[in-house]
């Protein structure tokens, strides 16, 4: 590393607009592992960060964006010598920056890259498997039997289905689009509502209570949230997740409470640093054995940095053709 001094990287500036800067490369501390990116995933985490939408980042600014990728570790900080070694392929997550050439994060957030798993497929290992596999526990724990899914046909919403069939989970899938029924059918959805139908309410309502459906997974947020939620089971509980709508406001009246329903904030971070960093070495694993079944990511398109606009662009338009990954060396 002694030759390189910069790298190029997708900056996120203060006035939300995107620049391909020149960018010194970090100095590891002994707790840090320096990795060279061969690719990084763009979820809409990534997007709510690079338009503003997550207040809590915006301090960070400017700063490169993207919050998982895989690559090779160039430099290993000591406290984690004994696992990783320079020349390893490595997965990592937890810390923005991953579109760039290079980036320092702390070790306890890197994995080995099984080796039967390509760059591509390691680039989309954290944020939507380690979702499902903590969204599971938690239904597990709660009792519920049926579940509904307002991103039925994104890349998350595909793996739910067959994670959530695995363990004997029924899905309900909600969709905008006529033309993804039959694929998420067929990955095995016992139901899949478009909510653009205009018996959609009437729909979700009947097979909510025939399935007893207690448990509603919303990526979308705002007014659809309480659509919803008034058409699920007693004592139903609704964890939002994400915020496609970009509508933080909502509207939960006490009627809603009176009938014992749950509104809450899904939060990945927070579960997941809950288990110990040997859980977490586990789940990593159980992850990377199932990359190309259950936790399958279809990439859609790599593009390089300097197409940054296009490569957000072209992630929300085809988010259910698969994940769009930036290959900063291309």
């Amino acid at each position: 590393m002694a030759e390189k001094k910069t790298f190029k990287g997708v900056q996120v500036q203060l006035d939300f607009s995107l620049k391909v800067a020149e960018l010194e490369i970090p100095k590891i501390t002994d707790s840090d592992i320096l990795i060279k990116v061969e690719a990084a995933a763009i979820n809409p985490m990534d997007v709510y960060f690079a338009e503003g939408v997550l207040k809590n980042a915006v301090s960070l600014l400017p700063h490169v964006g993207g919050y998982e990728g895989s690559g090779t570790a160039v430099e290993v900080g000591k406290d984690h010598s004994s696992r990783i070694k320079v020349g390893d392929r490595i997965c990592f997550s937890g810390k923005w920056g991953a579109w760039g050439q290079y980036i320092a994060v702390p070790g306890d957030k890197v994995f080995h890259l099984h080796p039967e798993n390509s760059f591509e497929e390691g680039a989309s290992h954290f944020v939507n498997p380690v979702t499902l596999a903590l969204m599971l526990r938690q239904v597990q724990k709660e009792g519920h039997k049926a579940v509904i899914h307002s991103a039925g046909a994104s890349s998350l919403g595909k793996m739910m289905i067959r994670y959530f069939k695995e363990h004997g989970i029924k899905t309900i899938n909600l969709v905008r689009r006529d033309d993804v029924k039959e694929e998420l059918i067929r990955l095995g959805a016992d139901y899949v509502l478009n909510i653009k139908d205009s018996d959609f309410e009437q729909q979700i309502e009947e097979i909510a209570k025939k399935e007893n459906a207690t448990k509603f997974f919303d990526a979308i947020g705002g007014d659809f949230t309480v659509k919803v939620l008034r058409k699920m089971p007693p004592k139903s509980v609704v964890s939002v997740y994400g915020l496609l709508s970009k509508q933080t406001d909502i509207t939960v009246s006490l009627w809603d409470l009176f009938a014992g329903r749950t509104l809450n904030w899904f939060s990945v971070h927070d579960n997941y640093y809950s288990l110990s960093f040997d859980e977490r070495v586990e789940l990593a694993d159980y992850i990377q054995k199932r990359l190309k079944t259950t936790f399958k990511s279809d990439i859609a398109k790599t593009f390089p940095l300097e197409r940054a606009t296009e490569a957000i662009a072209h992630s929300q338009e085809f988010a259910s053709s698969g994940k769009s990954l930036f290959k900063p060396w291309d």
